[in-house]
């Protein structure tokens, strides 16, 4: 690594291990970036880390239409583009060039077609942003068709960034929210449903009430974890997927969101999708504030068993390991998250994001 691509690492490791605006972190890691890869343009989204699909944060330099937003998902959720991250996931790729994926085909990716050709846009550099296993989002980044395309070497240095743009993202799930809502979560899940032409056929109060705790002002203009639940849950109905159609995401207010979908059909009917927008549960939440810390898997096992009143001696039995074993895991458990107690761990990790579901 050059002494310029070390600067670029220890800012990158500064930025994202130290208390900054995480509003803007994204920002300042793609300006950090730029110094060393140099870019015209960009996109990049959080994802749920079990079920690979986007959650809804996002942010890009492009334009993309709500109605092509729609048509994307439901062929990635059929893999029909290619060199999508859940193909990039499931064959350990973590980077890779568009050039590198369908060769002189580019027409091949539909991205390419109605995406960056149209925006005078010709080399894309794709990135899954994993850290430990666990995929956080994915970065694109891209270049005109004056510039030459990303080179081995750059693809390298990305490739040393991924852990530290991938932590960067999981920081940003455990932060405090900047605003605090008022509103009563409602009792039952909102319910939308969307006709083949993915226009809104009918939707409930009380998903309205989270369009708004989303932030979201306009129905034509939906984030993404929804046009995500809708194509994975008409790629499983028509069995081209095993996708799970479900998305967790933390709104701005704190709150937790859970975003599933599934396939309606009737005989001699046009087939429709149901979105339902819920609060989640703590037992969806948990796995994903755990991940975030950067815990273990087992040491996820194990926060999550302390949660629900295990003794050391019964997570032992559970987990068929020892008791010393199970007490050097909690032993590093607290010590990554800053407590000293399973008091502690419950009241201070947890259990503010459980109390702001």
């Amino acid at each position: 690594m050059t002494p310029e691509h070390a600067t670029l690492a220890r800012l990158l490791e500064r930025l994202t291990s130290t208390e900054v605006n995480l509003t803007a972190l994204p920002d300042q890691l793609l300006d950090a970036l730029a110094r060393v890869v140099p870019w015209d343009a960009y996109s990049w989204a959080a994802i749920d880390p079990r079920s690979l699909l986007p959650t809804g944060e996002m942010g890009t330099t492009i334009p993309f239409p709500s109605p092509l937003l729609f048509e994307e998902q439901e062929l990635i959720a059929r893999n029909h583009e290619p060199g999508n991250l859940r193909s990039m996931a499931r064959g350990g790729r973590s980077v890779a060039r568009l050039s590198e994926i369908v060769g002189d085909r580019k027409e091949q990716s539909l991205i390419y077609r109605h995406i960056l050709h149209p925006n005078g846009l010709e080399h894309q550099l794709r990135c899954t942003l994993a850290l430990d296993g666990t995929h956080w989002g994915q970065l694109h980044i891209e270049r005109r068709p004056d510039r030459p395309d990303f080179s081995p070497s750059e693809v390298a240095l990305i490739q040393a960034l991924v852990p530290h743009l991938a932590h960067a993202l999981s920081r940003r799930i455990i932060t405090e929210p900047g605003i605090t809502s008022t509103s009563t979560p409602p009792a039952l899940p909102g319910v939308i449903v969307f006709g083949e032409d993915n226009e809104i056929d009918s939707i409930s109060p009380e998903a309205e009430h989270w369009l708004r705790e989303w932030g979201v002002s306009d129905p034509a203009h939906l984030p993404v974890a929804i046009s995500a639940v809708v194509g994975a849950a008409r790629a499983r109905a028509d069995g081209h997927s095993d996708s799970i159609p479900s998305a967790r995401l933390r709104l701005k207010t704190g709150a937790w969101l859970h975003v599933r979908a599934t396939h309606l059909a009737r005989p001699n009917s046009k087939v429709r999708t149901a979105v339902l927008l819920e609060r989640g549960s703590a037992e969806q939440v948990a796995p994903l504030i755990a991940r975030a810390n950067q815990l273990t898997a087992r040491e996820t096992e194990i926060a999550l068993l302390v949660l629900r009143g295990l003794s050391t001696s019964e997570i032992a039995a559970a987990l068929f390991i020892s008791a010393y074993t199970v007490q050097d895991h909690l032993k590093s458990i607290f010590e990554k998250v800053g407590v000293s107690s399973r008091r502690e761990l419950a009241t201070e990790i947890f259990d503010p994001h459980y109390q702001a579901a």
